[in-house]
């Protein structure tokens, strides 16, 4: 990744050994909503580089497992508790593929995947808006009960119909904005606890 002088996240993440300044976005998020714990399967939807794969490993440490997933390859991060895959999440085959893998369902989904923006203002809150609702399509179908979700979003007209989406899942559902997103940036992360069975409490 390229590294901005004057930016102090990418400077830390550069200290650190982190791939991206984004590893500070999962952490902030991991500060207040506790979505990770010891032991957990994780599923990193949009992984690469890596970084959030990075603090996902030392997180849930020996005793859990993490999978990433990106449309472009993952360069190899030498970590045992991590696996990568190349795929898009836009498949149709994508929740089947999953299921042919170890493990198959998750304690927690994650996904910083953004679009690939257009400059056209609309557009982009429309392509975001439809990748955010893949990754929940896809979460409901592999998550455990009482599993966790953190989705990034970029805000727009059609982000209230997510968190209404969401909230017929789950039992707890916030908008976030960690200190690392970018200062003027309309991303936010949805924050999802708790997955619900037929609604009800898991």
């Amino acid at each position: 990744m390229a590294y901005v002088p004057h930016d102090k996240f990418a400077q830390k993440a550069k200290e650190k050994g982190f791939r991206a300044r984004s590893a500070f976005k999962l952490l902030d998020l991991q500060n207040k909503f506790q979505l990770l714990k010891k032991g957990d399967m994780v599923l990193d939807l949009g992984a690469a580089p890596g970084s959030w794969l990075q603090v996902v490993s030392q997180i849930v440490g020996n005793e859990g497992f993490v999978v990433g997933v990106d449309i472009t390859p993952i360069e190899n991060l030498g970590l045992p508790n991590v696996k990568t895959f190349q795929k898009s999440i836009a498949d149709q085959d994508f929740v089947e593929f999953l299921r042919k893998r170890d493990p198959a369902i998750f304690n927690v989904v994650l996904s910083d995947i953004a679009p690939n923006t257009t400059g056209i203002k609309a557009r982009d809150e429309a392509l975001s808006h439809e990748l955010s609702m893949r990754v929940l399509e896809i979460a409901m179908q592999v998550l455990r009960k009482k599993g966790n979700l953190a989705i990034k979003v970029f805000e727009g007209p059609e982000t209230p119909e997510l968190l209404k989406e969401a909230k017929k899942h789950f039992a707890r559902v916030h908008l976030a904005k960690p200190m690392a997103s970018t200062k003027g940036s309309k991303e936010l992360f949805l924050v999802a606890q708790n997955f619900l069975q037929n609604g009800q409490m898991a």
